[in-house]
């Protein structure tokens, strides 16, 4: 038997190369599926000469050398063989095993995501759940692994998440999807957005899958109350007895109610797009183009009477038109309101109550618009900014040096649960409407005051070195203590853990800062609460 039949038949992965002509004599059917590629594809790519062929066949022969091919790290361990008067240098490829603390981190950072993180065998038990599960389902790791999501999700929802994961662990497939979940511990449900990914094996088999799931319940509800306003808007608008439309800088329509259609006769997917011309023709669109030209070019509220020719006669319209602006503060569309003056314009007191009309639907435009901006930016129980706002608008605190150093104060009630057990979920409520008044009180007015979700709060302090955050805390941490025993005599004892983190100390970006301010928190909570920790 020859040196390259008997390593052929080694069930170790391992290449045999000359070191003469540095050349690949052998790679054996465990190297192959370790590389994933034959010896003939294997010799095609520039890895392999560079990082063993050079070791191979260097004067002084390593014993064992870290390797990579196609973003895999190998350890590759040397041995020279002699073999009638032929000289070989065997090669045995094994996947590289990352270190203890490479592993500890890497963990580390999965309980942190902020997600929950999880696998599961062929038999749809878990084989890994990341603290956020544990927390979940109110359970150690260890209880955990083994289990079915029947056992900790009930048999009714356990049955749909299996029917979830049926295409991942059956037949490989990758899912990205929705769920609508029934959590016995909290009695209620939850949306959750996942992806799932099938685990596969050295040798190309389905061992289970990999999950990442986000709690997108809180979004669900938004989404949901935004629905609900804005179909109540929507109500208010085709009924309010007046043409409503808007158009954008280009003077397309953008929307139109019911009257306006009917108006034209048109639904309103077939006037939404056109401009002035398109839909009147060259003459009277130019009347209509021109106050709307006036609107963007003052940036004003135009007031103005409309007329609209019909082969059986001649419509008058009083038209108010109301530019709208973006973040940046430009005016990139307007909303007009019309109202068919016809009769009307015969009486000048019906003009003019036809005015108070359109000024009194003009308030309830704005008085809602002004209410779909504080439900998307404000938390509903606290009138804190919300976690959204405060994702949306803080990078820039971070990534501009010129601003300053900027500080993250995270908040958190201690034993937040007791005071709800206790004393019920209402005085719960009003404890945290008064730690949200406290805080607003004692920051300055460009500090932002955040509810970023159950008991935990974040207070971001622009332009504020780390030792005057601290200082804040430890002022906002004492002045909670004394003020909610007197203004809740039933919830004294109460008290509050902070962890301080700022920039550039602790990171360049909030994610960093956050994180480091959570770690703070976790520390206070550790050595007591009551407390302000600086990460």
């Amino acid at each position: 038997m020859t040196i390259t039949d008997l390593f052929s038949q080694l069930s170790e992965a391992y290449l045999l190369i000359d070191p003469d002509t540095q050349t690949l004599i052998l790679l054996n059917p465990a190297a192959s599926v370790i590389l994933k590629t034959t010896g003939e594809d294997f010799t095609k790519t520039e890895c392999w000469k560079h990082e063993i062929i050079r070791s191979a066949t260097s004067e002084t022969l390593p014993e064992i050398q870290a390797v990579a091919f196609q973003n895999q790290h190998l350890t590759a361990r040397y041995s020279e063989i002699n073999d009638a008067n032929q000289r070989y240098i065997a090669v045995n490829i094994t996947p590289a095993i990352p270190s203890e603390e490479a592993l500890h981190n890497f963990f580390n950072i999965v309980d942190h995501l902020g997600a929950y993180v999880y696998c599961k065998d062929n038999q749809y038990q878990y084989t890994y759940a990341n603290q956020q599960v544990c927390e979940l389902f109110e359970r150690e790791r260890e209880e955990v692994i083994g289990g079915t999501d029947n056992d900790f999700f009930g048999e009714e929802t356990g049955s749909e998440l299996q029917k979830i994961d049926s295409p991942v662990i059956e037949a490989g497939h990758t899912v990205e999807t929705e769920e609508l979940n029934f959590v016995p511990q909290f009695n209620e449900y939850r949306h959750y957005l996942s992806v799932k990914k099938p685990l596969i094996n050295e040798t190309g088999e389905i061992t289970g899958l990999f999950g990442i799931s986000t709690d997108i319940t809180e979004q669900k509800r938004v989404q949901q109350q935004l629905h609900t306003s804005e179909k109540q808007l929507s109500t208010i608008l085709d009924n309010v007895g007046a043409y409503i439309f808007i158009k954008d800088k280009a003077r397309r329509f953008q929307y139109i109610n019911r009257m306006t259609e009917q108006l034209f006769q048109r639904k309103s997917d077939e006037i939404v797009g056109m401009d002035n011309f398109d839909l009147l023709g060259p003459e009277q669109g130019e009347e209509f183009d021109r106050t709307d030209r006036q609107v963007f070019n003052t940036g004003k509220r135009v007031n103005c009477i409309e007329t609209f020719a019909t082969p059986e006669k001649t419509f008058y319209y009083w038209t108010v038109k109301i530019p709208m602006f973006n973040e940046e503060g430009e005016i990139d569309s307007y909303i007009g309101i019309s109202t068919d003056i016809t009769e009307q314009k015969k009486l000048e007191h019906q003009v003019r109550e036809s005015n108070d009309q359109l000024q009194a639907t003009i308030e309830e435009i704005n008085i809602l618009k002004d209410k779909l901006q504080q439900q998307a930016t404000h938390d509903p129980l606290t009138g804190l900014f919300n976690r959204r706002f405060l994702e949306e608008h803080v990078e820039l605190s971070f990534t501009d040096p010129s601003r300053g150093p900027t500080s993250l104060l995270m908040v958190d009630v201690d034993h937040f649960k007791r005071v709800n057990d206790e004393l019920g979920h209402k005085a719960g409520d009003e404890v945290l409407q008064f730690l949200a008044t406290l805080m607003r009180e004692e920051c300055r007015s460009n500090d932002l005051v955040c509810r970023y979700g159950g008991e935990e709060f974040i207070i971001l302090l622009p332009n504020t070195p780390l030792e005057t955050a601290f200082q804040k805390a430890e002022w906002i941490r004492i002045q909670y203590e004394l003020k909610v025993a007197a203004a809740f005599p039933r919830a004294k004892g109460s008290s509050i853990s902070i962890g301080v983190a700022t920039s550039p100390e602790h990171g360049n970006s909030f994610e960093t800062v956050y994180q480091a301010a959570d770690k703070a928190l976790y520390m206070a909570k550790e050595q007591g609460r009551n407390r302000s920790i600086v990460a």
